[in-house]
Order: C-alpha cells, then sequence, then structure tokens
C-alpha cells in the first residue's frame, strides 16, 4: 500500500496541489490480465503500450462490459528475462481475468506480448485452431513458434478433457455393464445387437480415455 503523507500541516496551496496530484494518479491506470499457462499455472502480465491504448477505446463504447473482449483469449507472454539481443522464451496462455490497475511495470518480462486471439470452440475443441498458431507465431524465432505450437494443442486438449473425459467414462462404465449383462443371458439377435452396440461402445470410450490423457 502507498504511504499516505501527512498533509495537516501543510500550507493551503501545498495541500491543494497535493490533492490535485493525487486526483490525477487516480484517474490514471493499465490494463492487466491474468494468464493460465498450459501446466495451470496462472501469472500477472500487463498488456503493451499499444493493446492498452485499443483497450482503451474499446472501453469508452463498453464501460460495463469491457473485459469481454479479451476474456478468455489465447496470448504470447515472456517465461524468462530478455538477453542483451532482445531474446525471450515465449509461452502461449489463455486470458482467465483482465483488471484495470493503479500499477504501471517497466519490466519487460512482465509485459505480454501483442499477439492475442480469442479461439472458436466447437463440440469438439477449438475449429480454428490452424489460422490462431500462425497468427500468434508471427514472426517470432523458431524455437518460440514451436512452443507455441504445443501450448495451443495442449490447451486445445485440456478443454477438451474438461468437456468430454468424464461422460466418456460414464460412457465406459455402461458399455462394460450392458457387455456383461448382455453375455449372461441367453442368444438371440435383439442381445447380439445389443453385445455389440455396448462393444463398440465400450471401446470408443477407451479410445477416447487414451486419448484425452494429460500430455507427458
Amino acid at each position: 500500500m502507498d504511504h499516505q503523507p501527512d498533509m495537516r500541516d501543510w500550507s493551503f496551496a501545498k495541500r491543494a496541489l497535493a490533492e490535485i496530484q493525487q486526483a490525477k494518479r487516480k484517474k490514471w491506470y493499465s490494463f492487466w490480465v491474468q494468464v493460465e499457462l498450459p501446466d495451470g499455472k496462472k501469472h500477472w502480465y500487463q498488456l503493451p503500450r499499444d493493446v492498452q491504448y485499443a483497450m482503451r477505446q474499446h472501453e469508452k463504447k463498453h464501460r460495463q462490459d469491457w473485459f469481454l473482449i479479451i476474456k478468455g483469449a489465447l496470448i504470447n507472454v515472456p517465461v524468462s528475462s530478455y538477453d542483451e539481443q532482445g531474446n525471450v522464451e515465449l509461452k502461449t496462455g489463455v486470458i482467465r481475468r483482465a483488471e484495470r490497475r493503479h500499477q504501471h511495470t517497466s519490466d519487460p518480462a512482465q509485459i505480454s506480448r501483442s499477439q492475442f486471439v480469442q479461439p472458436r470452440y466447437s463440440w469438439w475443441g477449438i475449429s480454428n485452431q490452424k489460422e490462431m498458431i500462425v497468427y500468434l507465431q508471427h514472426d517470432h524465432n523458431q524455437g518460440n513458434r514451436e512452443q507455441i505450437k504445443r501450448d495451443v494443442k495442449i490447451i486445445n486438449r485440456n478443454w477438451q478433457r474438461a468437456r468430454w473425459q468424464a461422460p466418456g467414462r460414464l460412457m465406459l462404465k455402461y458399455s462394460l455393464a450392458v457387455s456383461c449383462l448382455v453375455m449372461l443371458c441367453s442368444w438371440s439377435i435383439m442381445r447380439g445387437l445389443l453385445l455389440v452396440g455396448g462393444l463398440i461402445g465400450l471401446i470408443f470410450s477407451l479410445w477416447l480415455d487414451w486419448y484425452l490423457r494429460p500430455a507427458a
């Protein structure tokens, strides 16, 4: 918390000037975002200057829901310090929260990159995954380009796991139960069809559970 000076003994002019300066500081703010990386860790980053300006323009038109334009978007952030040549290790994460803060940093390792894009989700995952990878890779070096590609794929797989793993395992249990019950009953065409359906559901559920396994 910032230290507030004791102004009781100050002259009227000095106190008035200090109050004006404090009011200006209260009006000034920066946009910060909380980014969740593919490993689940969350970090706060200040948006870069060009995005700050765009966000201020957007905020003027959308006072109540300005943050919706950026929440859930994928964005590149530094995860190391910049070297003397300006190189840095980048990762791609998901913006979970956005805030206006009376805080500013000049540390480039705490400032996100300008590239961010909203994913389009279908029933199975990110439908514009290839386009997002190309856009986020931008003109970065080969190492960062490969990391961005891996991160986007992991983010997509995490979404798929959160949406489909529980239903898939429930299907596995029911398919196994149906197959076992049908095998215990006397044979008929209908029971044979149920057995085939149960086995298909069992195989599909096992494949889905294997496909959605956490990356090594």
